[in-house]
């Protein structure tokens, strides 16, 4: 199992760093070709939405595996251990919720995009496998957080969240 899951977050890093990748490297030739030939990349905000659906939603899963999502800690420095656990514990468990509800929410819109054949206006780019990317990185997400959850209770040493 934890051969799987060291392989599916490397699959999802890679998605990130090559869709960063992408966005730099379309940036640079839409700006040289729009400056300097006067012939900008057709389609190019289509494609920049595109990959920052890949960067955004795959950082997300990142982020919260490594625990490296922003924490603001004004109270937390200042709670005892049994407070914090608590407030980590209910962090982990709305973590959850949310992305759960966000990942169905988004499942949804994706099987109405793939029943309408919903496209981008300029390039015709399918939104569905889009979509379903964007709801399965949340799903992903919330199994990471009930991850945390189920590490927090069992006494894994205190992180902000």
């Amino acid at each position: 199992m934890q051969k799987l899951l060291v392989l599916v977050e490397a699959l999802i890093r890679r998605v990130a760093e090559l869709s960063l990748a992408g966005l730099a490297l379309l940036t640079l030739v839409d700006v040289l070709g729009r400056y300097v030939f006067k012939f900008p990349v057709r389609g190019s905000v289509e494609l920049t939405e595109v990959l920052m659906v890949a960067v955004i939603f795959s950082g997300i899963v990142l982020a919260t595996r490594a625990h490296g999502h922003v924490a603001v800690d004004l109270l937390a420095t200042q709670l005892p251990a049994r407070a914090l656990r608590l407030q980590q514990l209910f962090s982990h468990l709305a973590a959850t919720a949310i992305s759960l509800l966000l990942g169905a929410v988004s499942w949804e819109q994706a099987r109405s995009a793939a029943e309408f054949n919903d496209q981008t206006t300029m390039l015709g780019i399918p939104l569905a496998p889009v979509v379903f990317f964007m709801s399965t990185m949340l799903f992903l997400n919330a199994l990471v957080h009930a991850s945390h959850f189920v590490q927090t209770l069992r006494g894994a040493k205190a992180s902000h969240a």
